[in-house]
């Protein structure tokens, strides 16, 4: 229901900022030259109001979709098993020990091939622990997938059906770079709507009225 909700959201938004914009621009009811004089002619605080809504639409669904259709597989595995993660498949290749220049740690290699079987990229996890307190951090890795990511998590050995294996943590996370891209795409309207002086100094005109002392009766 939440998640119906957030996807609403986002498209009506977007929807709502493409409309208004098309509107000020008149397209598809004024000849194209027209409407490029008016693409060009728009003030920068216009285009940046836009843009800040179109980044709210893009928040609200990749939280949306994030939130309603993540999906998490953990197991324990052993060089050559695999796990399958919403179709995705995980291989455990093999796990070795590798050191930093404060840890040692102990990293898996996981290839991860998409449900039609291709090969989408090699994470490498690492469970690390720091010499210095004895800490034990898990180090994520994380493999893009057009707007989705798989986070692949290596945790301590365990027993495995065929012998001591690694326990194997999946997430899939589906557009969750619009979590991520909304925001910056918010930030960049926020800038070109401040780099218009027309809004400056209507900004700077109003606060100049409100702080004027009133006139002596």
């Amino acid at each position: 229901m939440l998640a119906a909700a957030g996807i609403g959201l986002g498209v009506w938004v977007i929807v709502g900022a493409l409309a208004e914009a098309s509107e000020r621009v008149r397209a598809f009811r004024a000849p194209w030259p027209e409407v490029v004089r008016r693409i060009f002619g728009l003030p920068r605080g216009a285009w940046g109001m836009t843009l800040a809504h179109l980044g709210i639409g893009l928040f609200a669904l990749g939280a949306a979709f994030e939130t309603a259709w993540r999906a998490e597989a953990t197991e324990a595995l052993t060089p050559g098993q695999a796990m399958q993660l919403a179709g995705f498949s995980l291989r455990l290749e093999r796990v070795g020990e590798v050191f930093g220049p404060n840890y040692e740690a102990e990293r898996a290699i996981v290839r991860i091939a998409d449900p039609a079987g291709r090969f989408v990229c090699e994470a490498a996890p690492e469970r690390r622990i720091y010499a210095v307190n004895g800490q034990a951090l898990s180090h994520v890795a994380i493999c893009p997938r057009g707007l989705d990511d798989v986070y692949v998590v290596a945790g301590d050995a365990r027993a495995a059906p065929n012998g001591a294996g690694v326990l194997i943590r999946g997430y899939w996370n589906p557009w969750v770079r619009l979590v991520f891209a909304g925001p910056l795409l918010m930030a960049a309207g926020g800038l070109l709507s401040l780099s218009d002086r027309r809004l400056r100094f209507a900004i700077t005109s109003r606060v100049r009225a409100a702080v004027a002392p009133a006139p002596a009766e």
